[in-house]
């Protein structure tokens, strides 16, 4: 019982935030339990997204949980390079959700990531809510769309170059 009560949090919360997705698969390795880290993968509003849970296993250890939405937009920016790229109003109102939420926002190989990295005195990640984690998706999808139309035309800066 006591190993179930360590387990159980992590898994239901990782169950309930792939029920937001269309044709989701969580990972889990044999080790997932000692290694504290999970994967959920699926589609949002036809966008790829993949989600990593880590769960503090260690004394000195942090929880995490990253949520990644694939963009076509640019491969590589921090907070400061999508803020400045993100010019259209929906894209401006995802910003402030995601961050409302106290997520970190950068975008790595095509993935506009998010991460919630919680400090001092909270339950991590707690109880699945799909009131806070389905905006977040949304807001997410807003970000990477404006990253999208904000990007230069491929085929322009190809014509330039010949």
């Amino acid at each position: 019982m006591f190993v179930w009560v360590l387990a159980a949090p992590g898994q239901q919360f990782l169950g309930g935030f792939a029920r937001l997705l269309t044709a989701p698969t969580i990972q889990r390795s044999a080790l997932s339990f000692f290694s504290g880290r999970a994967y959920a993968t699926g589609r949002f509003h036809e966008r790829d997204v993949a989600v990593r849970l880590q769960l503090k296993r260690t004394r000195y250890g942090q929880g995490y949980l990253v949520v990644a939405v694939r963009t076509g937009g640019p491969s590589a920016l921090d907070s400061g390079g999508i803020e400045a790229r993100v010019r259209d109003d929906a894209g401006r109102r995802g910003l402030f959700s995601i961050a409302s939420h106290d997520l970190v926002t950068s975008v790595e190989g095509g993935w506009l990531k998010a991460l919630w990295q919680p400090q001092g005195f909270v339950i991590f990640p707690g109880r699945f809510s799909a009131e806070r984690w389905e905006p977040v998706l949304e807001a997410m999808h807003a970000v990477a769309t404006s990253l999208e139309a904000s990007a230069p035309d491929v085929s322009a800066r190809t014509a330039v170059e010949s």
